[in-house]
């Protein structure tokens, strides 16, 4: 296990950037462009809307700020992002078109592709499709090209809920985009093989592992992941939320409102959210969570407090859960992304002193897989949740070269 300061990750992304990170261009492979592994057809809908990216854009568009660090060490580079509609799965098995963003060089042959995994979100002015950039699709930037689903309750599934912390869910979006992907780019004549990285962090990192999951287990002869990077992610739903009825004051309390909605949808369990919620979040909870009109942070300030026991129902916090809160549970325990033999190389990343997501929880996912035998490393940090992302995003770049 290792701490991985800031200023000395800052050196190693300057290292990489002077030494030539850049995906080779057509020319450079003698004008040949290899034929790809056999696509599998039938995900790819149509692209929604397109939009150029540069340096100079970021700026001007998506209001970066023109002196960070990161901005200024990224090549000089044209992209294109698409957002496409692609054909996947709802939780309950049955056809749902979806979407996402792809993000790719707008000249030259793509190094590979990238699965990338956005964050936790609330608003649906957040999405990957609404933005058309996430931190993940600047990896384009790098030769990629990058793929992120916006995940079910987002974009072209606004009227659903968000499947908050679901694995099958989130494993199979991504699994179908990685298809969706494949498919676009064969059309385009900007083919890419089988072979995929995924990256993610925060629900990313989560939604990183549930692609693992479910790529190895149901699409090992079409899916080849090279590497899976999952930085701060809640790979123990059932252990974070027990640990924050124990705590009961947390810093970001939607992410548990998040949760109870996301859990009951995607797993069905049809919860009698007045042995769940007290009021006003029993009145309101659609209107802040199930609306996508509320960003996390104004979800946070609509309730009532940081303690739990404000507004969640008093059976939380007994010995005696009562039947709406077991059924809760047993979709959590259901969702731990540790009980299983990951095949690819992970590498995990997390601050150990994060109080969004606890560092125990990584922890524990690194010995079980550690002891499942697989090639697994854990970076940690001294950061809180929103700033170690910057070394989790630094280990990426250095690794994909």
């Amino acid at each position: 296990m290792r701490s991985i300061e800031l200023s000395w990750m800052y050196r190693i992304l300057m290292i990489l950037l002077v030494g030539g990170l850049i995906a080779c261009s057509p020319e450079e492979n003698g004008g040949e462009v290899t034929p790809p592994d056999k696509i599998d057809e039938g995900y790819f809908i149509e692209v929604t809307k397109t939009k150029n990216l540069n340096k100079a854009l970021l700026v001007s568009d998506f209001g970066i700020d023109g002196t960070n660090p990161l901005l200024l060490l990224l090549p000089e580079k044209q992209l294109k992002t698409e957002a496409i509609r692609y054909m996947s799965k709802d939780p309950a098995g049955k056809p749902l078109e979806v979407s996402g963003i792809i993000t790719y060089p707008a000249e030259g042959e793509c190094k590979g592709l990238v699965i990338g995994q956005h964050y936790t979100i609330g608003a649906d002015r957040e999405s990957p499709s609404a933005l058309m950039v996430t931190a993940e699709s600047l990896l384009a930037f790098f030769g990629y090209a990058v793929a992120v689903p916006d995940y079910i309750g987002f974009g072209a599934t606004v009227d659903l809920p968000q499947t908050y912390i679901h694995a099958e869910s989130a494993g199979q979006v991504s699994c179908d985009m990685f298809f969706a992907a494949r498919e676009y780019l064969s059309l385009i004549k900007r083919p890419v093989e089988r072979e995929a990285y995924v990256v993610g962090y925060s629900q990313g990192g989560y939604a990183a592992l549930a692609f693992q999951q479910m790529a190895e287990r149901q699409y090992a002869d079409k899916i080849k992941l090279l590497r899976a990077f999952a930085g701060g992610g809640p790979y123990l739903p059932e252990s974070i939320f027990d640990h924050f009825m124990q705590q009961d004051e947390v810093a970001n309390p939607a992410t548990i409102l998040l949760t109870i909605v996301g859990a009951d949808y995607a797993d069905g369990l049809k919860l009698d959210y007045t042995k769940i919620f007290l009021e006003p979040v029993l009145s309101s909870y659609r209107e802040w969570c199930v609306s996508k009109k509320y960003t996390l942070g104004e979800i946070n300030h609509l309730l009532p407090s940081n303690r739990l026991s404000d507004w969640l129902h008093p059976d939380f916090f007994t010995e005696n859960h009562n039947e709406e809160i077991r059924k809760l549970k047993g979709s959590l325990v259901k969702n731990n992304l540790i009980d299983w033999v990951p095949r690819a190389p992970i590498l995990l990343a997390h601050s150990t002193l994060d109080e969004t997501v606890p560092f125990s929880n990584t922890e524990a996912a690194y010995k079980a897989f550690q002891k499942a035998g697989t090639s697994v490393e854990l970076h940690t940090s001294k950061l809180d949740h929103s700033s170690a992302a910057i070394p989790f995003y630094l280990l990426v770049l250095q690794a994909l070269k």
